[in-house]
């Protein structure tokens, strides 16, 4: 294995890159939309926050939709949308938008969950010292679940990890796609079990600093 790694250091570290890039982007692009869109969701389907359950089920239902679709079939119908804003369907830039998309709507989802575990107690205590509905999110319920959020991306992540493996359809490229075009297709079994060890291990280390962080932010709570 470590003969095969260092023989085709320039081409799997080439797809490396390719699936950094496409996971970099849409996490930065998730990050941005997924808490307050997850948080207005949230702040919609409570009484003393945002009510408004007509504008919560289309919210839900876009973000329910999205996760639903099979996510390769998901790909070709994005590629309208990627042509028309990028001016082309092929390529590394072509694959922001539906991971991006996909990433929303499973991170969203978490956040609102988290929300939703907040224990009551802590609501009161803000609604009694006449916080603000901005405040009562930003400065009491935010607070109580930020380790939530920081494990719940963890596991977005591993997620978004699994879908970058199929941008190949597009010509996006990454480890998964050289995995299928040099190790599967060229009867290269070696190569395709090296690539899923490189998985295995990036997996490891991303939860590992997931962890990690989640942790250290506890003790700074408690501190």
């Amino acid at each position: 294995m470590i003969n095969l790694l260092i023989e085709n250091k320039e081409g799997i570290w080439q797809a490396f890159v390719e699936t950094n890039i496409m996971m970099g982007l849409s996490i930065f692009i998730s990050i941005i939309v997924s808490i307050p869109l997850g948080s207005l969701l949230f702040a919609l389907s409570q009484d003393y926050l945002l009510k408004n359950r007509t504008l919560y089920q289309i919210l839900s239902i876009g973000l329910n939709i999205i996760r639903s679709i099979p996510f390769l079939l998901f790909i070709f119908i994005m590629i309208p949308v990627n042509r028309a804003i990028w001016g082309t369907s092929f390529g590394v830039i072509s694959s922001i938008i539906p991971l991006s998309l996909v990433t929303i709507s499973i991170y969203a989802r978490f956040v609102e969950q988290a929300y939703l575990s907040v224990d009551a107690n802590i609501v009161d205590r803000a609604i009694s010292m006449g916080a603000s509905k901005y405040q009562i999110i930003r400065y009491f319920l935010l607070p109580s679940i930020l380790n939530d959020l920081i494990l719940s991306f963890t596991s977005t992540i591993i997620s978004l990890l699994s879908y970058s493996t199929v941008m190949g359809v597009i010509g996006a490229g990454g480890l998964g796609d050289y995995a299928f075009r040099e190790g599967y297709q060229q009867y290269n079994y070696q190569m395709m079990y090296l690539i899923i060890i490189i998985f295995v291990l990036y997996v490891f280390i991303i939860q590992s600093i997931g962890y990690f962080i989640a942790k250290k932010v506890n003790k700074y709570k408690e501190s």
